[in-house]
């Protein structure tokens, strides 16, 4: 008997990809935690503690606010959080802030002191960039390439320094 499969949306493959290897991919250097950390540094600890970035989409970025009292103070200075966010960030083009009242999910990992730099990502080898760009060349598709390109280069940053990302010890 043939099964039949029925799907509810096409995804292309490079978002299957990152759906896949997520959690090799989000590893402190990524995207989010970059978000998060320049949050951080731009609000300073004391609104930090109340308030995260929660999602960037077409350059409005949503933050969480564990508070009315907070949520209408941060809507207050809204412009001057903005000011100092976007030197920080001038890749992820923010030209507005929302926000909205709910639990906060980073509370109980918040980033080191201003005083304490975050421990770096080690930087690719140059040999490390070179195989992957060699074994990624007959991808033809820019977006599932750069997505893979991530992966294999983090997975080889780790395993040079040490760490093998599947390895028994690291699997949730």
């Amino acid at each position: 008997m043939d099964k039949i499969y029925h799907f509810k949306e096409l995804m292309p493959i490079s978002d299957l990809v990152q759906r896949v290897a997520g959690k090799l991919l989000e590893h402190p250097r990524s995207k989010g935690m970059q978000l998060y950390r320049q949050w951080y540094r731009a609000v300073g600890s004391t609104i930090a503690d109340h308030s995260e970035p929660a999602h960037l989409a077409n350059g409005v970025l949503t933050i969480r606010v564990d508070s009315p009292v907070w949520h209408q103070q941060l809507h207050l200075i809204k412009a001057e959080l903005l000011a100092k966010l976007q030197p920080l960030l001038p890749d992820k083009e923010i030209r507005d802030l929302r926000f909205r009242q709910e639990t906060l999910r980073m509370r109980q990992t918040r980033p080191p002191a201003a005083t304490q730099p975050p421990v770096p990502f080690p930087e690719p080898h140059p040999s490390d960039l070179q195989r992957a760009e060699q074994w990624l060349q007959e991808v033809a598709d820019p977006e599932l390439r750069a997505v893979l390109f991530r992966l294999l280069l983090t997975y080889l940053t780790l395993k040079r320094n040490g760490q093998d990302p599947f390895s028994q010890g690291n699997r949730n």
